[in-house]
């Protein structure tokens, strides 16, 4: 999968990425340098590598690489960014995307589009402003992708939870049938009196009810190695492609990780006895992911 990070200098792509891929916060990303032409990124996500290709946004970068289309060939996710906090820039903006779109026809290439309209928050800005430029900015662009698989949404890097959200949606909205089970998960973890996080095998959380256990799209380190650990002896001792682990502690903790069919994991976390409505449900969480994983496998087969 090969997803493109388009706009302006300054827009926050790659402190986008940074933070939801790569374990940075906000506060890391006020010294990045900008980027020079354009970098590619891979990470694994469901079995697959997405390859993250982040287009600088300076004007003679701009002008180099969009001599060389060549380079926008095989994009199937497309993500332009718009910087809320300059809207004096918008109409430069528009026309750069529509530059690239004008590549995309040369190409017979038609990727999915993600609009952000990015630096939705009032870190060092005037919410009156911000909502005018909210409007401006819809006015302006929401019509110049009428013609794609569209859609848009209002990102900060000061939302960790839902910028994760909103990649994950992204990633697996090439997966048909995948966003049902995952909002079925997420129904069912607030019921379920446990602390649950489903991830993939690489450490990308799926969903969770737990706090704190992801930076990002990606697990809390000690997490990912224990899932990483557990992964290696289902690999090489049982030779199978799915496997359960348990343990619990003198004082009655329960630790649960089910590894499924080598896609998913499913690390529950119980403080004691739970009720049997909540095991009951964990049942049928564990069942779904099933048919999730099953669905993520059909698609790489195809």
């Amino acid at each position: 999968m090969k997803i493109s990070l388009v706009g302006l200098s300054g827009c926050g792509k790659t402190s986008l990425y940074s933070v939801a891929f790569a374990e940075k916060t906000p506060e890391d990303t006020k010294n990045l340098a900008p980027t020079i032409l354009y970098e590619t990124r891979r990470h694994p996500f469901l079995g697959l590598q997405v390859g993250i290709f982040d287009f600088g946004g300076q004007e003679d970068y701009r002008r180099e690489y969009m001599e060389k289309p060549d380079i926008f060939k095989g994009t199937d996710i497309l993500i332009p960014i718009v910087d809320l906090h300059d809207p004096n820039n918008f109409a430069q903006a528009k026309e750069y995307f529509e530059g690239l779109l004008g590549i995309y026809r040369k190409n017979n290439e038609k990727p999915k589009v993600f609009l952000f309209l990015h630096k939705y928050d009032v870190e060092d800005y005037q919410k009156e402003l911000l909502d005018t430029n909210v409007k401006n900015a819809k006015e302006l662009f929401l019509d110049m992708f009428k013609d794609y698989d569209f859609n848009y949404m209002l990102t900060s890097i000061y939302e960790h939870d839902k910028l994760a959200k909103t990649f994950r949606d992204i990633l697996i909205a090439s997966y048909a049938d995948l966003k049902s089970h995952v909002e079925k998960a997420e129904g069912l973890l607030q019921e379920i009196k446990a602390k649950i996080i489903v991830s993939d095998i690489s450490g990308n959380v799926i969903v969770h009810n737990v706090q704190g256990v992801s930076s990002g799209l990606t697990l809390r380190s000690d997490l990912r190695d224990f899932i990483n650990a557990c992964n290696t002896v289902r690999e090489n001792m049982f030779m199978n492609d799915s496997a359960t682990f348990k343990g619990i502690s003198e004082d009655g903790k329960e630790i649960e990780l089910y590894i499924i069919k080598y896609i998913l994991s499913v690390l529950v976390m119980k403080s004691g006895e739970i009720d049997m409505e909540s095991q009951d449900k964990i049942s049928t969480l564990l069942n779904d992911m099933k048919l999730f994983a099953d669905l993520v496998i059909s698609a790489h087969t195809e």
